[in-house]
């Protein structure tokens, strides 16, 4: 068994940093029920774009790592095996970056531009506000390295770095051991946890479990009847809400006629304009744009 080989099964021995937020049922990508079967080895069908992600995430580390060290003026030092907490051997750390010197970590994080935008979990640089997935991370690290800081380093864009600092919250540590805790004891006993069925990656994730077919046929319970109705009302709701606003929409167009803004009552209002696509790789084309433009200041 190679080294690396040998590093993902000792990771699948307990919860590491980039583990705690699904294990907390805090991930928007992952699911509990999904980071319980990666323990096990449950085979999974592979995510779509995976390997290109990580492949990119791991040529960026190194240069993100040594804009980092030279903004600080600091050295960074790798540490390449995982770390177990002393008291707690279920909770693992393979690290990013540890500071000379210091003790404080460092997190790297490759980050799409329009994510980092329109994320409202990011707060101002220098802060501690990051995406929860990110502060679980980290207060995970703290808590196994027994260190009372971790900076996260965020390349934006690929070509602006932004730093976040993190110290350790006793009362979020506590929150974070139990909920890893009672993840574990799912894996050692061998019982999943609930699946969160509201889940985005919910459905992706049931189609990487059961990815093939096996020619049986199934006696379905009195309850997925039921779900079979809820879902055909569901579906049926959906659509109406969705007729419902292209009325409103069409009425509302109708109301300004040839207009470019009309006013609401309360402020805001719709503007309509003309655009025009000049031909490149596709047709030429023109059309309305109609959008809605909230009163400023509410």
């Amino acid at each position: 068994m190679g080294s690396r080989e040998q590093w993902l099964e000792e990771r699948r021995t307990g919860v590491g940093g980039s583990d705690a937020a699904a294990a907390l049922g805090q991930s928007p990508h992952m699911t509990a029920q999904e980071l319980y079967h990666i323990k096990l080895g449950t085979p999974l069908a592979p995510r779509d774009g995976d390997g290109e992600r990580t492949e990119f995430g791991r040529l960026m580390e190194n240069v993100i790592a040594v804009q980092y060290a030279k903004r600080f003026d600091v050295r960074l030092r790798r540490r390449n095996s995982i770390i177990r907490h002393p008291r707690f051997p279920w909770m693992l750390a393979n690290v990013d970056r540890l500071i000379e010197g210091r003790k404080c970590g460092v997190e790297i994080k490759n980050v799409d531009a329009v994510a980092y935008r329109f994320n409202d979990e990011w707060g101002e640089p220098g802060s501690d506000q990051v995406p929860t997935p990110y502060l679980l991370q980290t207060a995970h690290y703290m808590a196994v390295l027994d260190y009372p800081e971790w900076d996260l380093a965020a390349c934006i864009g690929g070509n602006r770095l932004e730093v976040y600092h993190i110290v350790r919250d006793p009362e979020l540590e506590e929150m974070l051991i139990e909920g890893e805790r009672e993840f574990w004891q799912h894996v050692e006993q061998r019982e999943p946890p609930a699946l969160d069925y509201r889940h985005a990656n919910a459905i992706p994730f049931l189609k990487r479990l059961y990815s093939g077919t096996n020619g049986e046929t199934v006696s379905l319970p009195a309850e997925a009847e039921a779900l079979h109705y809820a879902r055909l009302d569901f579906d049926e709701q959906a659509k109406l809400m969705d007729k419902g606003a292209e009325a409103a929409r069409a009425r509302l167009m109708q109301m300004m006629g040839n207009a470019s803004v009309g006013l609401l009552p309360n402020g805001g209002g719709y503007t309509r304009k003309l655009v025009e696509r000049k031909a490149y790789e596709v047709e030429a084309s023109k059309y309305i744009d109609f959008r809605f433009s909230p009163r400023k200041g509410a």
